[in-house]
């Protein structure tokens, strides 16, 4: 795969709620992540930590007026002491199983990737949110996943938006209440 090239804002889209998203993301940069489970190579649950990984795992990629910025997670390294193994800590709680980027960025692709073609794809994450996924890996993780994301969607800017993608990003957390809720048609657009 080739790196992306890089890429402007869309002077047309809403920088207001593009750097909205960009400052919620932004607060995952540096998290570290990584729970402590069994070993991969013997089962044993006697482990010690073992640092953090040199190269952060990567959350998201912004599309900024400077070019790509990384929002990465620290994860953590643990060592078995029954049999020497080096091992990362469990990220399923912010990764699927072989994908790059963060389960809501992953569920933004498959979203858009419904209803898109891949490059097209590409160019809404970038110009909607300013979010860069090439169209290889919207297409690997659209052909990764057997089930399709429920099709929750809101109009931002003339093109619909992922309900879930920003709940996650704005929602308050309440499990008693709807995890988002719109209150003004404008609030952010």
């Amino acid at each position: 795969m080739q790196d992306p090239s890089e890429k402007d804002l869309d002077p047309l889209a809403s920088l207001v709620f593009i750097r909205s998203v960009h400052n919620e993301l932004r607060e995952y940069d540096g998290m570290r992540v990584g729970q402590s489970r069994p070993c991969p190579g013997c089962d044993s649950t006697d482990l010690r930590k073992n640092g953090y990984q040199r190269a952060s795992k990567t959350f998201a990629r912004l599309v900024t007026e400077e070019g790509f910025e990384e929002v990465g997670l620290e994860v953590q390294q643990y060592e078995c002491r029954a049999c020497g193994r080096s091992f990362q800590g469990d990220l399923s709680e912010h990764f699927y199983e072989g994908c790059e980027y963060a389960k809501p960025i992953v569920d933004l692709c498959r979203l858009h990737a419904q209803t898109h073609s891949y490059n097209a794809c590409e160019r809404l994450l970038q110009r909607l949110y300013g979010i860069q996924v090439d169209r290889d890996t919207i297409k690997r993780y659209d052909e990764l996943f057997d089930d399709t994301v429920a099709r929750e969607t809101t109009v931002i800017g003339g093109a619909e938006a992922s309900l879930p993608f920003l709940a996650f990003l704005f929602g308050d957390g309440d499990a008693d209440g709807p995890p988002f809720v719109f209150t003004s048609h404008s609030a952010l657009w």
